[in-house]
């Protein structure tokens, strides 16, 4: 590390050392806080000597793209006003009457001159870049060496560092600036101004090379001229190729640098930003699939506070409720998988098909209660379990979204469905006074009528998306992401230069080619490394998946009990229970919002085993079957809270650990995810389904002892998932 600071204060420009990052005073921060992390008495002011080390590097951060954003722009605008300049060259020197050859010449080498001077100061900013980034990359590896990385926060700028040897290897760091800095960290390390610039340079000067050659062979100069004309040619040459050499590198070491917006990756988001191009996002689109993703849940949880009503009034076991409600996600299971596919060709059409698939799930739940049957009601829930579009949405706001705005579409997706979820059973409250009606062979009444106000929005939904929705013009994959990760390709190459040397610079080597920079031919290249498998990381993503199965698993089961529970031995309405339900859904938000404060002072795997701890001991509790009552609800709460926190907690854990290729595509970790807690929701309603048959739940006493035992089977799984994560608990390291 001594060897790199010496480089780089070395490498840099005298010019402008006080702009590049302050490698040394950030290692005399971490110093700092080495030299007390062992004591625990001195446990309060490590933290503190943490929290300043972050904010020395905060600084720093935005120092450098501040003035990387200030010499970008003028070196923008001075090309801007040479192109401009260029455009009368030619009329008013190269086709002149008035000027001769040898003015002509001179006047061609003065702007060939001026354009080497730009291209000078492009180089210069290019290896400004790399310098940087590697200096930001190896402070924060040397960091995770000793000190636990400070852990992202919603809301925040979170930084993914990666090793240029490991390609396996990589890291999150928290920091205190705000989500909308990554905008400006991914413009300068894709430097896309600075590429510009140099594709117009090189433009302008191929004309000029022209011009100059046409000029030589008019002009009846001597050998002296001749040569001396030859030497601007070779001098500019050399600059641009130096040019070329240093955007390879920058763009080398930028690519190891990422800058994350925490809130995507905690509601599923997983996929790079697109660049502004193909930003195409509309604010009606936006909408249209956050109340897609909201209207499906506030279906999906429809029928929990009238299932045990609704089954009773048509004949039906009790114990049923279970099969009816998971059969909703057995149809998503492959519906979700279907519609991951069929955004590869359309958004507009998945969104038309889902709300279809609602609105005959809604009318055939009507038809199942006229008719008195259970297959009916069955089926209804099959199509209904269609119409979950939820990878839809998330796609649309990965693929079509800009970087800017990415925080509060991600805000608004999650808002959207846990106001779903508790606005399903928020309708039976005033569906309760809904009196019945009886039209023909249709019945209206307060189990019903939530179906048929779901029906009207959702026709509503489907008219607005018809007629008003717009199509992304561009496809997601012919985004190119390769700014945004490092390629396996890429990462078999060698490297351009010692890792140890900053901007392509070996240590302590003078320069080779006079214009300030180390010539290709002696640049020292490393051997590539091995590229590790994905085995490298099964056992963690497994672990992340068993506990997105859990929690889903668990959070099912309860509320799928909660309305018989209530009903059967305390009295409650439908209405009430419904009331519950909502108020459970309405803590989501408020729960994620704690989490990422929490967050921010325990790991991510901390936070899973202690979460998984607690769920344990309110299945416990829930064991007890009701008795007494504060311990049932006390238990629920535990249990429904835990599982809240474990979503967004194993999500964000799941990130860090997955391996890149997961990162996108058809197949990414987002459809697994979702997939995995679909399967757990069904496995709850089934559990639920089968311990009713085998307890029963007509008397108070099976009422009990199925709470007992479903209860218990959800507190040994969720031990079993805890210890599972501890056999393994090194290799969840985020």
């Amino acid at each position: 590390m001594v060897q790199f600071q010496n480089s780089l204060e070395n490498a840099r420009l005298p010019e402008w050392a006080p702009q590049y990052v302050n490698y040394s005073l950030l290692k005399l921060k971490l110093k700092d806080i080495i030299a007390v992390k062992d004591n625990a008495e001195l446990d309060q002011v490590c933290q503190a000597r943490k929290f300043i080390f972050q904010g020395t590097l905060d600084s720093e951060i935005e120092k450098v793209l501040s003035f990387y954003a200030d010499v970008s722009t003028t070196i923008k605008h001075d090309l801007q006003d040479s192109e401009q300049s260029f455009d009368h060259f030619q009329d008013a020197v190269m086709d002149s009457q008035e000027l001769d050859t040898i003015h002509k010449l001179h006047r061609v080498e003065s702007k060939i001159e001026e354009l080497q001077a730009v291209a000078k100061r492009i180089t210069d900013l290019l290896q400004y870049v790399s310098l940087n980034m590697q200096a930001i990359r190896k402070i924060l590896k040397k960091f995770a060496k000793h000190v636990e990385p400070t852990k992202p926060s919603p809301g925040f700028l979170a930084l993914e560092i990666q090793h240029p040897h490991e390609p396996g290897w990589k890291m999150m760091q928290g920091t205190f600036l705000p989500a909308n800095v990554s905008e400006q960290l991914d413009d300068m390390t894709s430097h896309t101004t600075l590429v510009a610039a140099a594709t117009k340079v090189k433009h302008h000067y191929d004309k000029l090379r022209t011009w100059r050659s046409s000029l030589l062979k008019e002009s009846s100069q001597d050998l002296a001229g001749a040569v001396a004309a030859d030497d601007i040619g070779t001098e500019i040459e050399n600059v641009l190729k130096s040019m070329d050499d240093m955007h390879r590198m920058a763009q080398r070491n930028a690519m190891l640098v990422h800058g994350l917006d925490w809130s995507e990756r905690r509601a599923g988001i997983f996929e790079p930003a697109p660049i502004d191009e193909l930003a195409v996002a509309t604010t009606l689109g936006l909408v249209l699939n956050c109340l897609s993703s909201g209207l499906y849940m506030a279906n999906y949880q429809l029928v929990l506070p009238n299932i045990r009503d609704y089954l009773t009034d048509i004949g039906a076991a009790v114990s049923m409720a279970g099969v009816v409600i998971g059969c909703c996600d057995i149809a998503s299971i492959p519906g979700t998988i279907g519609y991951s596919v069929w955004t590869n060709s359309s958004f507009k059409a998945p969104l038309i098909s889902s709300a279809v698939a609602c609105i005959l799930g809604n009318t055939l739940y009507c038809i199942g209660y006229d008719t008195k049957w259970l297959t009916i009601l069955m089926a209804a829930r099959l199509v209904t379990g269609l119409g979950s579009a939820r990878t839809v949405n998330r796609r649309y706001i990965a693929d079509f979204v800009r970087k800017a705005a990415r925080t509060k579409a991600s805000a608004a997706f999650v808002t959207c469905s846990a106001a779903g979820m508790a606005l399903g059973p928020l309708l039976a409250v005033p569906m309760a006074r809904v009196p019945t009606v009886q039209l023909g062979f249709i019945t209206f009444n307060s189990i019903t009528a939530g179906a048929y106000v779901m029906s009207l929005i959702w026709l509503v939904f489907l008219a607005v998306t018809i007629f008003c929705f717009e199509e992304p013009p561009i496809r997601a994959d012919a985004i190119d992401h390769s700014k945004d990760s490092i390629p396996e390709s890429t990462l078999q190459q060698p490297l351009l230069s010692d890792p140890q040397s900053p901007g392509g610079l070996e240590s302590g080597q003078t320069t080779e080619n006079g214009n300030g920079y180390t010539s290709p031919a002696k640049i020292k290249t490393t051997a590539a490394p091995k590229i590790p498998s994905m085995r490298s990381t099964l056992q963690p993503m497994i672990a992340t998946f068993c506990i997105l199965f859990l929690l889903k698993l668990v959070q099912q089961a309860y509320l799928d009990s909660l309305p018989l529970f209530s009903g059967k031995l305390y009295g409650w309405s439908s209405s009430q229970a419904g009331l519950m339900l909502a108020v459970f859904g309405l803590t989501v938000i408020p729960v994620n919002t704690a989490v990422g404060q929490i967050s921010d002072h325990v790991s991510d795997r901390g936070l899973n085993a202690v979460t998984l701890f607690i769920t344990a001991v309110g299945c416990g509790l829930l064991m007890c079957g009701g008795r007494p009552v504060w311990m049932y609800f006390l238990g629920g709460t535990l249990v429904f809270m835990c599982t809240v926190i474990l979503e967004g907690s194993a999500m964000s854990l799941m990130s860090k650990i997955m391996h890149p290729s997961l990162a996108r595509g058809t197949w990414n970790a987002g459809l697994m995810s979702t997939e995995a807690g679909t399967l757990g929701r069904l496995t709850g309603n089934l559990c639920l389904s089968l311990v009713s048959r085998i307890t029963g739940v007509e008397s108070d006493s099976e009422v009990y002892r199925f709470g007992f035992t479903l209860f218990g089977l959800m507190g040994f799984l969720t031990v079993s998932n805890l210890g599972y994560m501890l056999a393994i608990w090194k290799r969840l390291a985020s």
